[in-house]
Parts: structure tokens; C-alpha cells; sequence
């Protein structure tokens, strides 16, 4: 029986991953600090923070390590709680995996390697990131890679992906059809912002292309292979649901005023998830070209607009 430890199983991605390795039969060991959002029949939930050792009983025999727990909200925490979690993390499960002579490692990093850019990023591109979340992502890609070298038969899977969405992502997806069904939004600053990206089963798919090639390490980017703009993603909305797709543009100045107004009332404790550096974020592009899935053949199963029918038709057209 095939056997996998996912660490963070209980994230968006890693509960999609634990119910789909488990509708293959794999024998799994699911860890995380929080409560699986779904208990599957037959997993075995183990709660553990991964800025501590793990345990080496934690183990199964020739299994496939999945490492995808990580603090990754930003802005969102300070700045040492990305180092803490996203370099002890990696530290500990790649100790963790030496320990039980894995031969087999997943890593999920981010785009924010790269930094913030308008220009077009493959894999050569060379990582600039000005984020402490890009910054510990990196370092815990370096501490992989480190595990990876150590041994000529280890294998190494890096994925960098784009925005992610797909049932319970509960983030930029889930927001913008939210705001579409009350009709309650307008493009920031402008329409033809690019934002990469894929659906979650489409990312789970070329992850197990990746491990299939039983290469020593790869590292690639995930996203679709067409740019979709800001536009394109909401007349896609409108192409699987009712929503309407005419919204005016917002200009950017008064926005970061408004975010300015509720970082300041944070700072007298009041919770709020509004920030400039979320309003920038909506407005820069992240284009995101799959350079080395596109080079070794992988077949995409998806696109934006196919990829939200089939939310909408898993979730009855609630997106949640």
C-alpha cells in the first residue's frame, strides 16, 4: 500500500489533498496544529506544530512526505512568525524525513519568491522576494533542497503556485464571488490586472505528474498557461452563475486612503483585514508562465472557466 504524511493537512490544499490520496487507497498520516476540517474514514490525524521536532513514531514505511504547512496570510503577522513557522517547518520536517529514510519529498513554496513584477516569470527567472513570507519561503526552499542533496536516491518536488482556488479556499476566489453575488464590488484601480494561477484538483494533478518523473529534484511553476486578467476571471463568473460582469473601475488613490484609515484604527486593537499592501496586491500582476510543465508535456484537464463550473457544481453554486 502506497503511504503519505502530509504536514499542514488540514490548509485548503492539504484537506483537498488528503481526500484525494485517500480516494486512491493511500495509506495517510495527516498532521497540523488546527482540527481537520474533514474527518475521512481511515486517516490517521495526528495534531503537531511544526516549529517543533516531530515525533519520529509519526512515521510510516516508504512514504511520500507532503510539506505544507506554512504561515502565509500577508501582511497578517509579524514579521518573525514567517521565519518561526516557514524555516522551523521546513528544518524539522526535513530532519523528520532523514530520520524515517523517506525517499520522497513535496514542497509547496509560493510565487512570492519572485517577488512583485509586472513582467513574465518562468523558472529561470531569478527569485527577488521583498515580502518576509517570500524571504522564509525561499530559505525553506534552500533547507529542502539541502535534505534532497544529502542522498543520491531522494526526491524533491518544489511547486511554486499562483493563486490557488477550488471548495473551502475561503480567499481571493471565495471574496470576489462573494461580492459578485451581492453585486457589491468594482475593479481596483483598473481592469486588466493578470492574475496566474489554477484551480486546486488542476495543481493536485501536477503534482503527481512532477512525482512521476522520478527526477532528483524539480521546481516548478503552477498556473494555467493562458494569462487571465481581472476582467477575464469575472466574466467567467458570470459564464457558470447568474452574477452580472459590469462593474466600474475604482481609482487607486482614494482606496489606499480608505486602507490607511482602518490600519490606523487597528492599531487601537481592532481586528480588520483591510491594508494597503492587500489593495496593492489586488492591483499588481502576477504573471506566472508554467515553463517546465509546459516543457515536459503535462496536459492541463482545465481553465478558469471550466475550473469554476466545476466549483460551482461541487459546492451547488455557493463557491463556499
Amino acid at each position: 500500500m502506497e503511504n503519505a504524511i502530509i504536514f499542514g493537512s488540514s490548509g485548503f490544499i492539504g484537506t483537498r489533498l488528503v481526500k484525494r490520496l485517500a480516494g486512491r487507497g493511500v495509506n495517510i498520516v495527516a498532521v497540523d496544529i488546527l482540527p481537520a476540517r474533514e474527518v475521512i474514514p481511515g486517516v490517521r490525524y495526528l495534531t503537531h506544530d511544526v516549529r517543533q521536532a516531530v515525533p519520529e513514531a509519526y512515521g510510516l514505511a516508504d512514504a511520500t512526505v507532503y510539506n505544507l504547512a506554512a504561515v502565509h496570510r500577508t501582511p497578517g503577522h509579524p514579521a518573525h512568525e514567517y521565519y518561526d513557522t516557514n524555516i522551523f517547518g521546513a528544518l524539522n520536517v526535513t530532519q523528520f524525513a532523514g530520520v524515517i529514510g523517506a525517499k520522497r519529498l513535496v514542497f509547496t513554496s509560493s510565487i512570492s519568491v519572485y517577488g512583485p513584477r509586472e513582467d513574465v516569470v518562468d523558472e529561470g527567472t531569478v527569485p527577488a522576494p521583498t515580502s518576509d513570507y517570500g524571504r522564509s519561503k525561499l530559505m525553506a526552499e534552500a533547507i529542502h533542497r539541502r535534505w534532497a542533496g544529502a542522498a543520491a536516491d531522494r526526491r524533491l518536488v518544489v511547486v511554486r503556485p499562483g493563486v490557488v482556488f477550488g471548495p473551502g479556499e475561503k480567499g481571493n476566489y471565495s471574496n470576489l464571488a462573494g461580492a459578485l453575488k451581492r453585486g457589491m464590488f468594482a475593479y481596483p484601480g483598473r481592469k486588466n490586472t493578470i492574475k496566474s494561477g489554477g484551480y486546486v484538483d488542476e495543481l493536485l494533478s501536477a503534482l503527481d505528474f512532477a512525482l512521476s518523473q522520478e527526477l532528483s529534484e524539480v521546481t516548478f511553476n503552477f498556473a494555467y498557461p493562458s494569462e487571465s486578467t481581472t476582467e477575464d476571471i469575472v466574466k467567467a463568473f458570470g459564464k457558470v452563475s447568474s452574477v452580472k460582469t459590469e462593474y466600474p473601475v475604482l481609482p487607486i488613490a482614494p482606496l489606499l486612503g480608505i486602507a490607511w484609515c482602518f490600519e490606523a484604527v487597528a492599531h487601537f486593537g481592532f481586528k480588520t483585514p483591510i491594508h494597503r499592501e492587500r489593495i496593492w496586491k489586488l492591483v499588481r500582476s502576477t504573471r506566472i508562465k508554467p515553463g517546465w510543465l509546459n516543457a515536459n508535456g503535462y496536459q492541463f484537464e482545465s481553465d478558469v472557466e471550466t475550473a469554476l463550473r466545476a466549483w460551482s457544481e461541487e459546492t451547488e453554486g455557493t463557491f463556499a
